[in-house]
């Protein structure tokens, strides 16, 4: 018998120009499900890799055998009772099994299974040819592509993100057919559109990308991203450093097939215009990168680089073009910013009356007077001076202005970055101008969190009204649908709260649906549901940062609404437990007093009561409470856990000398409520039960 033998598989779906975002997504997906198609059909492989560009996409397998591998298949018909008639002849139940399966009735026999006798038999499948399974495999990975948005075209019934216009499948030298639509596989490929000449061959899988890149094609996204990067690179090094953002890098890799970087200019006059304004219109709407001057300003230069997909023989047009599309941009740029300026900050604030929060929840301008409130309220709750106050309540009241403004409308993502900008021009303080311009921070997770405790006052108060407003009108989250970004406004409290120990997201969140007195909705119930909210979001924040699921939750069932105090009582309990004495005589000790409490006795101890053998253990709880409490207040975790630590002597003595479920009724409550002061003593820093289960 001959061993099998390894070749490399390629298969290229040739599509019109796609759309960028979609490409990263639909590479992974073909990865995965190449991956587990071979495996469900018992093919062997050393690798897979999978290319993208604007025009195709591309699957590779490496050392794919030619020959699927045996299989032992193992079938259980019906029960030995009803196969068989009273003269031992095959019924109908078994005849049924044996011709879906495809069996003699020799290759059967009686098996035991769970005490009873069953018709069962055992196969040995050969191993298919790989090229007589590939077809099917290659059809179904096309078929099952799973596009958000996808198109028919012709008159077929086929769908996929753009048209489909060639199939390409070689195993080896040997071309695999395929079939789409009316498309059917061939071996050859196109070149890039605007630099190659008609269909290109292609002999065997391994040649593919360098035939390719000779038509002027780089078939492998991240060698273009090294292209793309270097090059912006370099060609930004005679004026600054290149501003690269990953999400336009990645858009830009896949829109081109043969990257060239090259440099434009714009006047320089348009450098009076805010940067985020350039930035903007430059990445975002024309995917263009921006260049900071070398100077200490952090301001902009006035070139810009472009990845052009173009043939380089005509650079100096398309550089020319591309100037004329974003001067086009930085005019209507700076005539909106100049026109801005002459309404000002407080004359687009007047204009948030018209312009609508929610259906049920009124205007911009009702929400600006509740985040207003709000904002003071913070800064009285976390110890801010009557400066720092007013002006988180003048941030607040312009926080919402520019929404109006003409260039915000024109460049949506600079809401709160123009106020900023418009704030400073209108003579506001830097405090002030930063609230406004850093409000919506951190608008994603890991985004920078707002510079000062004056900016984060009105950033969580800005994210707390919308969370209360939309929970109280009962559009709360639901599944997968976030339509108002409640969870990304709940992390971003969160995050801010870690950085500030004051921030206690349930009087914070109560105080916020104060602001919402005049509508129809159940206070506690809405107050419980927002709770229960921020502790998931909190819950699982905390896992990420690397904190067991036993220590969140036995920290979060009594630290929930500070998040800075959960993170800082987490970090202890982490410590104490990776000490193990210490935490296993504080553990023993919870566990044998937690065994026998009853918290409905309460917590009243009659010292009149107590017995020599009980004395031992109340006196070092009555000597160690007030200290443990001083511990709790201060923060002091570590020294409060080590000192609670010390109560397992006690805690064993009393066990070992005193029978707590005493037949006298005033014993044993006496005794149990001793009980319920060391557990309450424990409790009121998590709730160890969580860690002991």
């Amino acid at each position: 018998m001959m061993e099998p033998s390894a070749h490399e598989l390629l298969f290229e779906i040739g599509v019109e120009e796609m759309p960028s975002i979609p490409l990263n997504a639909a590479v992974e997906q073909l990865r995965q499900r190449a991956e587990a198609a071979l495996s469900a059909a018992r093919l062997t492989y050393a690798a897979v890799e999978v290319y993208a560009t604007p025009r195709r996409l591309a699957l590779r397998v490496l050392g794919l055998l030619d020959c699927q591998a045996a299989a032992q298949l193992n079938f259980r018909g019906p029960a030995a009772a009803v196969a068989y008639d009273g003269e031992g002849k095959p019924t109908r139940a078994l005849e049924g099994f044996l011709r879906s399966k495809g069996l003699r009735l020799d290759q059967t026999e009686i098996r035991e299974e769970n005490g009873a006798d069953y018709v069962c038999a055992t196969v040995r499948q050969a191993g298919e040819s790989t090229v007589k399974l590939l077809p099917q495999i290659l059809t179904e990975l096309i078929d099952t592509l799973d596009w958000k948005r996808s198109q028919r075209w012709g008159s077929g019934d086929e769908r996929f993100v753009r048209p489909v216009r060639w199939l390409l499948a070689l195993y080896g030298s040997v071309s695999i057919p395929v079939s789409f639509g009316s498309l059917d596989s061939g071996i050859t490929t196109m070149p890039h559109r605007f630099m190659g000449h008609g269909p290109v061959a292609i002999a065997t899988p391994n040649e593919y990308k360098n035939v390719l890149r000779g038509n002027r094609v780089i078939v492998d996204q991240d060698l273009r991203r090294k292209m793309i990067t270097d090059g912006i690179h370099a060609a930004a090094e005679p004026y600054g450093e290149a501003q690269i953002p990953v999400a336009v890098l990645d858009e830009v890799v896949n829109l081109v097939e043969y990257p060239t970087v090259l440099t434009g200019a714009f006047d320089e006059s348009f450098l009076r215009v805010p940067r985020e304004i350039l930035e903007d219109a430059m990445s975002t709407h024309q995917r263009y990168f921006a260049i900071e001057h070398p100077d200490e300003g952090g301001r902009l230069d006035n070139h810009f680089i472009v990845v052009s997909n173009g043939d380089p023989a005509y650079n100096d047009r398309i550089i020319a073009g591309h100037e004329r599309v974003l001067r086009a941009r930085l005019a209507d740029a700076a005539f909106f910013y100049d026109e801005d300026c002459k309404v000002g900050l407080s004359g687009w604030v007047e204009k948030l009356s018209g312009l609508s929060f929610q259906d049920k929840l009124g205007t911009m301008a009702d929400k600006t007077a509740r985040i207003t409130r709000l904002s003071d309220w913070l800064g009285e709750a976390w110890g801010l001076d009557a400066a720092q106050r007013s002006d988180a309540r003048r941030g607040a009241a312009l926080a919402k202005g520019d929404l109006c403004s003409s260039a915000v409308i024109e460049f949506t993502d600079l809401q709160g970055v123009m106020g900023g900008h418009y704030a400073r021009a209108a003579g506001e303080n830097e405090a002030v101008a930063r609230a406004v311009a850093e409000h919506y921070h951190p608008r994603y997770s890991g985004d920078v969190l707002p510079s000062t405790r004056v900016a984060a006052a009105v950033a969580v108060a800005d994210k707390a009204d919308t969370i209360a407003g939309i929970f109280a009108v009962g559009k709360a989250p639901k599944g997968s649908s976030d339509p108002f970004g409640l969870r990304r406004a709940a992390i971003g409290i969160l995050q801010i709260g870690l950085e500030e120990p004051a921030l206690d997201t349930d009087t914070l969140m109560q105080q916020a649906l104060a602001g919402y007195a005049g509508l129809d909705f159940d206070p506690a119930a809405t107050a419980e549901a927002v709770r229960a909210f921020f502790r998931a979001r909190l819950e699982t924040i905390l896992r990420d940062a690397g904190f067991s699921s036993q220590i969140v939750t036995a920290v979060l069932a009594r630290s929930a609404p500070r998040p800075a105090d959960g993170r800082a009582r987490c970090q202890a309990l982490a410590r104490f437990v990776g000490q193990g004495s210490d935490y296993e005589d504080l553990s023993t000790a919870f566990t044998r007093a937690k065994n026998l409490s009853d918290p409905t006795v309460g917590r009243e101890v009659d010292a009149a009561l107590l017995t020599e053998a009980e004395r031992p253990f109340a006196t070092a709880l009555r000597d160690l409470a007030p200290e443990a409490r001083r511990l709790m207040a201060a923060g002091d975790y570590d020294r409060f856990l080590a000192l609670l630590a010390t109560m397992r002597g006690p805690v064993d003595t009393f066990f070992d000398q005193v029978m707590v479920m005493d037949e006298n009724p005033a014993l044993r409550r006496n005794r149990l409520a001793l009980l319920n002061n060391f557990i309450a003593l424990v409790e009121q820093f998590a709730d160890f039960r969580a860690l002991i289960a």
